[in-house]
């Protein structure tokens, strides 16, 4: 019996139809009252067929000089007047509208190009260009431009520099904005090649924290490991290309392979010349399988996905990532305000959440316990709420948990030794024992705060200091300062790198779970 399978579509034309709307790529041409036909009419939703019948009707024998013509023979409102002056035009134009946004005819990835953005005068000058880009791999880029008298002019302005990293569909909107405060849209959609022309692009439909990975969905009911994706296709050929409907995906685990399994799509994933295909694919992973036993502890896996036919085998890796979570139980010992309890579950929740967040570990949840409403508690919260040495630590950490698998941290209003906090290195999954949970005091500032709590859950998950002896590499690349590092003995509030053996470290603890939230 096959474990890993998969299964997958190319998008129908009504799911197309549905994106470009919601993408805001079905903004209207501006429309000529006089040259246009009843049904171009009537396509413009701002003036609808009913009132396409009229102004053809109208306009026989006559020239429509602007909108405002329409308004003097009955056939529209005032109200309404104002938004036709924005999408169609007479002999006399108004307003300035976009009339096209030209570019080349072939445009390749990695190669700098320029658009031409044409409109057309009106009795209102035009002012500001905006320019929106969208590009295939769905970045957003936007830049404004005031218009020269020149641009007016020429009744066009030309916007160069433009590089796409990927192949696909580019859109570029362009929003026009007149003297008067009014505006007019236009879009248009270029393709984007590859010299190596047959491409298949995979973006993983969740993300983990960091957006570099995609995210697996665990199913409960099923227990079943679910990789979801949006996929494209992408045919830079003067001919049509037939991928066949096979997906291959090859999965290896830090360079090793561990299987390699093929499922089909319902149909053939044919790609018309020069063009981009849009759909969707999944796998799923059945207990025992590789994948399902390297997602569960809470590893990552890259898939290498390919197709084949016409002559081409275009391949693409995505790597997926189960999110590492780890949640708190802040215990209060003594008197807190509500205002600091907010913080607290700010600085857990938010700040700490965020260091762990570049490495794809997250704080599932926050909860607050507090100790009294016993005479044995009442006790305890008043011999504890001070902290006067290690022994009294070890008591506290010995008397209360917490039965779940959070990390329990204890509150207390201060220490004899003005730590901010401390944690035993490795901490028991149990959480029983005085070597069980972490031990802060009071800390106004919620960043260093928010600090604390990493830099202390990374001890009870398995690190030493950054500049202790553990084995693990304490500097990344891109911030080779070790005290840059969250666990340096003397880490700052804003110390945030963690390395990839740290992680892989504290992932490795049993308070870590790996199921995406």
């Amino acid at each position: 019996m096959d474990h890993d399978r998969g299964a997958g579509r190319v998008a129908r034309r009504s799911e197309l139809t549905a994106a470009r709307h919601r993408l805001g790529l079905d903004v209207p041409a501006p429309v000529d009252l006089n040259q246009a036909t009843v049904r171009e009419l009537g396509n413009q939703p701002a003036i609808g067929k009913t009132l396409a019948g009229r102004i053809a009707r109208w306009r026989k024998g006559r020239t429509v000089r602007t909108p405002a013509d329409l308004l003097h023979a009955g056939l529209i409102t005032s109200r309404r007047l104002r938004e036709l002056e924005h999408v169609a035009y007479g002999d006399v134009p108004v307003r300035p509208m976009v009339t096209g946004i030209e570019g080349p005819s072939h445009i390749y990835v990695g190669e700098e190009f320029a658009v031409d953005v044409r409109f057309r005068g009106g009795i209102v000058a035009a002012a500001i260009l905006s320019l929106d880009i969208r590009f295939p791999s769905g970045a957003m880029r936007r830049a404004h431009f005031r218009l020269t008298v020149e641009e007016i002019e020429r009744g066009a302005i030309t916007v160069g520099g433009i590089v796409s990293g990927e192949s696909g569909e580019l859109h570029v909107y362009a929003t026009l904005r007149d003297a008067d405060g009014g505006v007019h849209e236009y879009v248009t959609s270029f393709g984007v090649f590859t010299r190596n022309p047959v491409q298949i692009f995979v973006t993983p439909t969740y993300f983990t924290q960091s957006g570099v990975a995609g995210a697996p969905k665990f199913d409960f009911g099923q227990r079943r490991w679910y990789c979801y994706a949006d996929v494209r296709w992408v045919n830079g050929e003067n001919r049509p290309v037939d991928l066949g409907r096979a997906v291959t995906v090859r999965m290896t685990n830090s360079g090793t392979e561990i299987g390699t399994f093929t499922f089909n799509l319902s149909s053939n994933v044919v790609i018309p010349a020069r063009s981009t295909v849009y759909g969707s694919w999944h796998t799923y992973h059945d207990e025992g399988s590789a994948a399902f036993n390297v997602f569960h502890a809470k590893g990552d896996l890259t898939y290498t996905y390919s197709m084949s036919g016409s002559g081409f085998t275009p391949t693409r890796a995505q790597v997926w990532r189960t999110m590492r979570t780890l949640g708190y139980n802040i215990i209060r010992v003594g008197d807190f305000t509500q205002a600091e309890r907010d913080e607290y579950r700010r600085a857990a929740a938010d700040i700490a959440s965020g260091i762990f967040r570049s490495r794809d570990m997250t704080v599932h949840g926050v909860e607050l316990y507090r100790i009294e409403g016993t005479p044995e508690m009442d006790a305890d919260r008043a011999r504890f709420r001070f902290i006067d040495s290690q022994d009294e630590i070890n008591q506290l950490r010995s008397r209360y948990t917490v039965d779940n698998w959070y990390l329990d941290v204890f509150f207390v209003e201060g220490r004899w030794d003005g730590a901010f906090g401390s944690s035993p290195t490795d901490g028991p999954v149990d959480k029983q024992g005085d070597g069980s949970g972490l031990v802060l005091r009071r800390d106004g500032d919620t960043v260093n705060l928010g600090q604390t709590f990493a830099h202390e859950a990374g001890h009870y998950l398995g690190l030493e200091h950054a500049d202790e002896e553990d084995g693990c590499a304490d500097t990344d690349p891109a911030s080779p300062d070790i005290d840059d590092n969250f666990i340096f003995s003397a880490s700052r509030r804003d110390s945030d790198v963690i390395t990839g053996c740290q992680i892989n470290r504290m992932r490795k603890h049993g308070l870590v779970r790996s199921v995406t939230p």
